[in-house]
């Protein structure tokens, strides 16, 4: 593997994190952090699934009365919130290039 932004082989292999099952990588030269490959289909789908639900949280404490439920929509914005930043996040890295000097 080599990292895209400084050319550098000294890539590894991170273990997944409590977010993803898929390991990210990381390079020793520049610090720069990369997803895996194949996966920013899932984070363009994921992206709008979070935006979705923290609008659903957002506006569905407009119409709800009671403590209990609105307490659940809140709880539905904040994991909204997380996934929707965390895909972001995956989406805006890159992923390593395979190294030509193999």
């Amino acid at each position: 593997m080599e990292c895209p932004k400084c050319c550098s082989g000294r890539v590894e292999v991170q273990p997944p994190n409590w977010v993803s099952p898929y390991p990210e990588y990381h390079c020793f030269d520049c610090g720069q952090r990369m997803r895996s490959r194949g996966t920013l289909f899932l984070y363009l789908i994921t992206f709008p699934l979070g935006v979705a639900f923290l609008i659903g949280g957002v506006v569905s404490l407009f119409f709800i009365d009671e403590i209990g439920v609105s307490v659940r929509a809140i709880a539905l914005g904040v994991v909204g919130a997380i996934v929707a930043r965390y895909s972001a996040l995956q989406i805006a890295r890159p992923v390593p290039r395979r190294d030509k000097r193999v």
